[in-house]
């Protein structure tokens, strides 16, 4: 490697370390905002979070490499150009495009690392992840009984708890309203004190109350009336099931089959498989209508041939007629209820096809983003000649979520079946490569494109053209 070359990396590599760093944990942070109301109040252990979120923040990475990427490129390259580094390197006979194959060549292979990692390492995470998440998710809320507050989350039970002491197991002025046999047999227990605590395994809750009453309504179906009944009571204990609040762990067989976790070779397996399922489906159709039509005329010419054996008998003729009239009427609902299920039937698999083919196009597209974006990167660093973060954080964000919304569309639109899968995955790729060879010659010829100078002199002479109109 020369000395250029390393130079070019070794100034490189520490900006876009920093870069991918602080785009990943700005990426983690929106995760947490999204997702933080999943863990919060369920008394799970601080450990089981951080693992989650970790494993959660591993998909992450492919998604931060290329706006990191395109943020360090427009940084470095504008610092080089705020410098006139880039001016001495031009004057010196060595081109902006000779000057970026080292880092460009860092980059790609940084791009079939991502490929890799986004292939192999990742589909394992995220079922891990998705593992702990949905049980998270689906565990009930911690019992967290607080004063003057009515519970409510233990099924057809609300508690209410006038005072605690400090010790938060003596309570007082406690209610316990009983909806398990519905509104017509509630049951209600008061009490003036006790104790509330939970066993150690935290599988049941108990309270054991003193001086109270409790209140039973029953129903008598016979004189259609309601009784109520009034119990005291000096020590009264209630137990409660608590297993539903605990954290299940669900088997990781039942995340196999998500997109998101699979490999390349598992998806282009799925949509091998769908592909002949679509085949064999139209086959099918097509089988089952020549069935009935088969059916149809072989009824028809025998009956009528029997009808001209009976020309002479015309209520028997009237009968077959009839006959003929009704199987005709049955064989046409049939064919037509056969036709819409399997046009349903094949429209969800198409779906599933289509789906299979984004989720493959789309491994190979976002390390194929890191290579486009860093040429765009540093193409407009040259050209703006500005670094520090102000001018190149903007010109970033921009360009990134340009190439985010177009992904986005060109991902509905393949989901849709609108176009090809390919053409609408491929669509951002295809639009920001021209955008990249355009924007590396103007920078490679010291084009004033992105420049204030040109862009104060291009509006002036816009405005001086409506003046003259």
């Amino acid at each position: 490697m020369s000395q250029l070359a390393r130079f070019a990396v070794k100034n490189y590599l520490p900006r876009l370390t920093a870069a991918f760093f602080v785009v990943w944990f700005a990426f983690t942070m929106w995760y947490l905002w999204l997702y933080i109301d999943d863990y919060i109040g369920k008394g799970i252990e601080a450990g089981i979070v951080l693992r989650t979120l970790g494993l959660q923040a591993l998909p992450l990475v492919p998604g931060s490499l290329p706006l990191a990427i395109l943020f360090s490129a427009i940084i470095y390259y504008g610092d080089l150009g705020e410098s006139s580094e880039l001016t001495a390197l031009k004057s010196s006979g060595i081109s902006l495009a000779r000057f970026v194959m080292p880092q460009f060549i860092l980059v790609i292979l940084i791009a079939v690392g991502s490929f890799f990692f986004n292939d192999q390492v990742i589909p394992t995470a995220q079922i891990k992840a998705f593992q702990t998440y949905y049980d998270i998710a689906n565990k009930k809320p911690a019992v967290n009984i607080k004063a003057g507050v009515f519970y409510k989350d233990i099924p057809n039970q609300i508690i209410y708890v006038g005072s605690k002491e400090t010790d938060n197991q003596t309570i007082h002025d406690v209610k316990i309203y009983d909806h398990s046999k519905g509104q017509k047999g509630q049951k209600v227990t008061i009490a003036k004190h006790g104790k509330m605590y939970a066993t150690e395994d935290k599988n049941f809750l108990i309270f054991e109350l003193r001086d109270g009453w409790r209140y039973e309504e029953k129903e008598n179906q016979k004189e259609g009336k309601n009784e109520q009944i009034r119990l005291g009571f000096k020590y009264w204990k209630k137990v409660f099931d608590l297993s539903d609040f605990a954290l299940r762990e669900t088997d990781e067989e039942y995340f196999q089959n998500m997109r998101t976790v699979m490999t390349v070779k598992q998806i282009s397996k799925k949509i091998d498989t769908t592909a002949k399922r679509i085949i064999n489906t139209k086959s099918s159709v097509r089988e089952i209508l020549t069935t009935y039509i088969t059916a149809l005329d072989s009824n028809t010419s025998s009956v009528i041939g029997k009808k001209q054996a009976l020309a002479f008998k015309t209520k028997i003729a009237d009968s077959l007629l009839a006959r003929v009239a009704n199987s005709a009427e049955v064989n046409a609902r049939s064919v037509k209820n056969t036709i819409e299920i399997t046009k349903q039937n094949l429209k969800l698999q198409k779906i599933t096809y289509a789906e299979n083919k984004v989720e493959y196009h789309k491994r190979f597209t976002l390390p194929f983003a890191c290579i486009i974006l860093f040429i765009i990167g540093a193409a407009l660093g040259a050209i703006i000649r500005k670094g520090g973060l102000g001018m190149p954080l903007i010109l970033a964000v921009c360009f990134f979520v340009i190439y985010y919304v177009l992904n986005t569309i060109g991902e509905k639109i393949s989901r849709e079946m609108i176009v090809e899968p390919w053409q609408g995955m491929w669509l951002p790729s295809f639009l920001f490569s021209v955008l990249a060879i355009y924007l590396l010659y103007k920078a490679n010829n010291d084009s004033p494109v992105f420049n204030k100078d040109w862009f104060v002199r291009n509006f002036g002479k816009l405005r001086t053209i409506f003046k003259r109109t």
